[in-house]
């Protein structure tokens, strides 16, 4: 849409202003483009690696569930002093 949008502002000026104005208006927009891309392109990484940590995070819960889980299979060590005084 916006490469569409500079190709009409380039012909405009082009028409218009002449060659030197419609050279300098294409230049300008092919910068503006390629700086809305990398922008883009910016929050598409930090959105990967949002997903990423949020990955780890789930597996790390997962883990510590699936250990929680071994450690009480043994229902005789339930009671098992863990040398903690609790009142």
């Amino acid at each position: 849409m916006l490469a569409l949008l500079g190709l009409a502002a380039t012909l405009a000026a082009g028409w218009v202003l002449g060659l030197r104005a419609a050279l300098a208006v294409g230049i300008a927009g092919l910068v503006f483009i390629a700086g809305r891309r990398g922008a883009q392109q910016g929050w598409t990484d930090r959105e990967a690696k949002g997903e990423r940590d949020a990955q780890r995070a789930i597996d790390a819960a997962r883990d510590a569930r699936a250990d929680a889980e071994w450690g009480s299979r043994d229902a005789g060590r339930l009671r098992d002093d863990d040398g903690w005084r609790r009142d």
